[in-house]
């Protein structure tokens, strides 16, 4: 499938009935959040993901929600549990809602891929994704510092728990609902760190990206 291949409408109006969760477990319609506005959503893999870490953290410095006007909304939304949604805004430093589809309904609607292949660029590749690059200190082979304790006895369950987490090889993407419901743009990840760049999204959205200082480069994550 062509990774931008638009949503039909059927596909729209089956989206539009998928059940979110957000941190405290509350369930939301997709409808409810795309109301008379602009709606980014963001896809990340699993909550474990680093490279997802990264480009969520970048997003909300070089996009902060303060830039967006009263009729834009931009939401991250994960695969996994919502219990490790606390834990994960304190990572990335997010101002942005984040909710998550532990039922990957939405995920099939989308066709959003599923997938373990890397990156198969070099240095040179015109394909590689700036965001890789911006943030120092981080990448493929990082390890995320979360862990989530469930609610029973005994000891936490470590990030690779696919209850969890998500499924590890469940990418994501970003699509962009206008104002009338329609769907403007969709990207389906093709490998695990094939993001829309931060700087190409703020174009779509009309807002002024901006670069991170060298202090910002410094994942606290």
């Amino acid at each position: 499938m062509n990774p931008n291949q638009p949503l039909t409408s059927e596909e729209i109006n089956q989206a539009y009935k998928v059940e979110l969760f957000d941190q405290d477990g509350k369930k939301i319609i997709l409808k409810e959040l795309i109301k008379d506005k602009k709606v980014i959503l963001i896809f990340i893999r699993h909550f474990w993901c680093t490279n997802c870490q990264v480009y969520t953290y970048q997003l909300n410095k070089s996009i902060p929600s303060s830039s967006l006007s009263n009729n834009i909304e931009i939401y991250i939304i994960g695969c996994g549990s919502f219990k490790p949604i606390l834990q994960y805004i304190q990572n990335t430093q997010s101002n942005y809602k984040i909710l998550t589809c532990p039922s990957l309904e939405i995920h099939k609607i989308f066709n959003l891929k599923k997938t373990l292949k890397g990156p198969s660029f070099n240095d040179n590749d015109d394909n590689k994704k700036n965001y890789l690059d911006e943030v120092g200190g981080m990448g493929a082979l990082g390890h995320p510092k979360v862990y989530i304790n469930l609610d029973k006895p005994g000891p936490k369950v470590c990030g690779y728990c696919e209850k969890i987490r998500g499924p590890n090889d469940q990418n994501g993407g970003e699509v962009i609902f206008e104002q009338d419901g329609t769907c403007s743009y969709i990207h389906r990840m093709q490998n695990t760190v094939d993001h829309t760049d931060i700087e190409d999204l703020a174009k779509m959205i009309g807002v002024k990206y901006i670069p991170l200082t060298e202090e910002q480069k410094a994942f606290p994550g």
